[in-house]
């Protein structure tokens, strides 16, 4: 419910923003690991990358980069 209750509410210019974060939030509520995942975010030990190295990742691929 507070899914609908912040889009609802939103500006329509968020509305992307808060899909995109609520949909994280519910691939990780799926993933096995969520809470060692959870976890090293919180203790400062989760692996990081920038959206450059994401994005020649993705081109290497042959992704879509947008």
């Amino acid at each position: 419910m507070e899914f609908y209750r912040e889009l609802g509410t939103a500006r329509l210019d968020q509305a992307e923003e808060i899909l995109r974060r609520w949909w994280c939030e519910a691939m990780l509520d799926t993933d096995p690991e969520a809470e060692q995942i959870r976890r090293a975010a919180m203790d400062g030990t989760l692996p990081v990358v920038t959206m450059e190295d994401i994005l020649a990742r993705r081109e290497r691929q042959g992704l879509p980069l947008e």
